[in-house]
């Protein structure tokens, strides 16, 4: 999967749900993710203590992903670069004691 192809069609999706009609604030996308993560820990908190179904929580994890592309893909960001400098980054950090470089 190409991140920046996904980025660049979740995108393009929220536009066309606009145009539908869609009442969906793209500018405040990533007030959005925040909301989606509180979501994600009601479903974990769900599918780890009463034994719910894992796909809603999932489901909510892939919400916050996409919040998060459509915003790289709004901004033309390159997500694929950044996920990859971040992955070194925190490789780094690591193989060190104490919390950041």
């Amino acid at each position: 999967m190409k991140l920046n192809e996904v980025a660049e069609n979740a995108y393009k999706t929220v536009l066309k749900r606009q145009q539908n009609g869609a009442n969906i604030n793209i500018d405040e996308i990533l007030k959005h993710c925040a909301g989606e993560v509180i979501e994600a820990q009601e479903a974990f908190i769900l599918w780890k203590y009463d034994a719910h179904n894992p796909a809603e929580y999932a489901e909510e994890l892939a919400d916050i992903i996409l919040c998060a592309l459509i915003a790289a893909g709004r901004d033309r960001i390159d997500i694929e670069k950044a996920v990859n400098d971040k992955l070194h980054k925190c490789a780094q950090r690591a193989a060190l004691q104490g919390d950041k470089l």
